[in-house]
């Protein structure tokens, strides 16, 4: 549990923002609020849904942005009891606010052909720091094919830096980012308080003009996790460096444009406390404790008529099996395929006005999962629609 936390962590390249001081007149704010249900089903085993209310405020300059944002959540997960398969019945149902967050950036220019950025996000404990624990026991699908969109992880502060260079034909940039967290309580029996550890990140960019209407793009970026602190030595760990390599291909065909995405993701071995030595020395854990992925995702925007756009896309999600065998219970992971099918509709109502319809379906086929190393097959669909407000 304390790993998957400390990586989630890891991966918000999110960050907090520098106090900059700017004009009381924006260029534009805007409000955005809807409504999202969520849910799904797994070979009739476990089963779940939330319904989610986001609320966010943005506040933008051509070099300033502000961003406020929270959701309310009410939510409900089942694993029904099927002794023949070896299931044990759980049911967890929730309502509450979910953490909130304060984004900024900001942009400034070293030259000509140089500019530079920073990008920041505080995390505000206002949710349930069980809620993720309880729902992961009970109904929800695995997190290494869909994190939860609730989230009660404590204060975080994240701050990320970048320059890039300007060229004609081409752009490049670097950057670096440090994901600061706070002591974290799980609110569950036998876990108590820790503090998960930071993470720093280094990050490297180039983007290509191939012709007037087609652009490619390659990134990559690493993480170096930091120890946790446990009130039990023998829980302490550093989580396994990751490395993610991937490349946007965006080709404008009049009004409309086509954005194909990839991306691949390498997971190492963490680091865990040698429970027979007394001090809690740290030593290499004997598997990864998250499987390497690759992961496609083409999406076409379109313009459906007057004032109404459109986004079609699909996604497939390859999820490799981690370093754990089946008989380590709790850590093996079989990994899998996620394929899905995304759509949206933006209705232009007036100038400040947009309105917002979209959906998806994922099918997850979960391998060697099973009490008997059978596939589990979950199905996701979501519903939801936001309107946004801006002057």
């Amino acid at each position: 549990m304390t790993r998957k936390i400390q990586i989630a962590l890891g991966l918000m390249v999110l960050a907090l923002g520098m106090a900059v001081s700017a004009p009381a007149r924006a260029d534009e704010q805007q409000i955005q609020t809807g409504y999202v249900f969520d849910g799904w089903m797994s070979d009739s085993v476990q089963n779940g849904y939330e319904n989610r209310f986001p609320i966010t405020y943005s506040f933008i300059r051509p070099n300033f942005a502000f961003r406020l944002g929270t959701a309310f959540v009410a939510g409900d997960y089942r694993q029904n009891d099927v002794p023949a398969k070896g299931y044990i019945g759980s049911d967890f149902s929730a309502s509450k606010l979910s953490d909130s967050d304060v984004g900024m950036s900001y942009r400034f220019d070293l030259g000509e052909s140089l500019k530079s950025q920073i990008d920041g996000n505080i995390n505000i404990p206002t949710g349930d720091p069980s809620w993720e624990a309880r729902q992961e026991q009970s109904g929800s699908i695995p997190y290494v094919f869909e994190p939860s969109f609730y989230h009660g992880r404590g204060w975080g502060m994240n701050l990320f830096y970048s320059m890039t260079s300007v060229n004609p034909g081409y752009e490049s940039s670097l950057g670096m980012g440090y994901v600061a967290t706070s002591t974290y309580d799980t609110g569950l029996v036998g876990f108590g308080s820790y503090y998960p550890g930071d993470t720093l990140i280094v990050t490297g960019a180039v983007a290509f003009k191939m012709t007037g209407a087609d652009a490619l793009g390659f990134r990559a970026a690493h993480t170096f996790p930091l120890e946790s602190v446990n009130a039990d030595p023998s829980e302490d760990f550093v989580a396994g460096q990751s490395s993610i390599f991937s490349t946007q291909w965006v080709s404008k065909m009049g009004s409309d444009k086509l954005v194909v995405n990839a991306s691949y993701t390498l997971y190492n071995k963490g680091w865990q406390a040698d429970l027979f030595v007394p001090s809690g020395t740290l030593i290499e854990s004997p598997g990864s404790f998250l499987g390497d992925r690759l992961e496609i995702h083409p999406i076409l925007g379109y313009v459906a008529g007057q004032d109404m756009t459109m986004e079609s896309g699909l996604i497939w999600k390859r999820v490799f099996k981690n370093g754990y065998s089946f008989a380590d219970t709790g850590l093996y992971q079989g990994g899998g395929n996620l394929f899905g099918v995304e759509q949206s509709v933006t209705f232009q109502l007036d100038k400040s006005t947009f309105w917002n319809v979209a959906g998806l379906y994922h099918f997850i086929a979960n391998d060697d999962m099973g009490q008997n190393h059978e596939t589990i097959n979950y199905h996701r669909f979501t519903l939801g629609t936001n309107v946004g407000i801006k002057w």
